[in-house]
């Protein structure tokens, strides 16, 4: 069966909430449809994978009880730090790919995803989502050190490149420490700390 939608969620010691950030790519399942243009194939297939990077806590137990519960998960595990999108990349079957790496706001992602679907080659919400399609995918994130906010910046660069933008959306209110997060996130990449792009 054809897959429409990879949701890649790189996963570090995020034992306490691992589990909502894969129940919120579930639930994303239910509030993306084909776009009208792309109706008559039926409900959209997803595929959700969870990358662990060496955790040291009990993320990977957590993802094992979720297993029995969702049965399109997959989890790959003992990935070197910063690789996690690298190697989804390489294993990612959808049409279109969703970057998580936290519980988001399904309305959110739903968004991004929709703009993808309709089109669009890629949507950013910063520090939130990343949807693309599987060309700009494979074509940026293939050589990719570092995580969410690194993969952001690489698929605005490459677009930009091309004279395109991807649709942007500004996250949801925020406040000034997880302002103050982002903009380090975004800086991990100029000062080669990449592995360290997590919330």
């Amino acid at each position: 069966m054809k897959t429409d939608v990879t949701v890649i969620m790189p996963a570090r010691d995020v034992e306490r909430s691992v589990a909502a950030m894969v129940r919120t790519a579930v639930k994303i399942e239910d509030l993306v449809e084909r776009p009208p243009e792309r109706q008559g194939a039926g409900p959209l297939v997803f595929e959700h994978i969870a990358l662990d990077e060496r955790s040291g806590d009990n993320t990977l137990s957590v993802l094992s009880v979720l297993h029995g519960q969702i049965p399109n998960l997959r989890t790959l595990q003992d990935l070197a730090p910063g690789t996690s999108i690298r190697r989804a990349s390489a294993v990612a079957r959808g049409d279109v790919w969703l970057v998580i790496d936290h519980a988001v706001d399904p309305e959110l992602a739903g968004w991004g995803l929709s703009q993808v679907l309709r089109g669009q080659r890629a949507a950013v919400v910063p520090g939130e989502i990343l949807a693309l399609d599987r060309h700009v995918g494979t074509e940026v994130l293939r050589s990719l050190s570092g995580g969410l906010v690194s993969a952001q910046n690489a698929v605005v660069r490459y677009l930009r490149a091309r004279h395109e933008q991807p649709a942007w959306s500004p996250p949801t209110q925020r406040s000034t420490v997880a302002r103050a997060r982002l903009l380090v996130r975004g800086s991990l990449g100029r000062l080669g700390l990449t592995r360290f792009d997590r919330p």
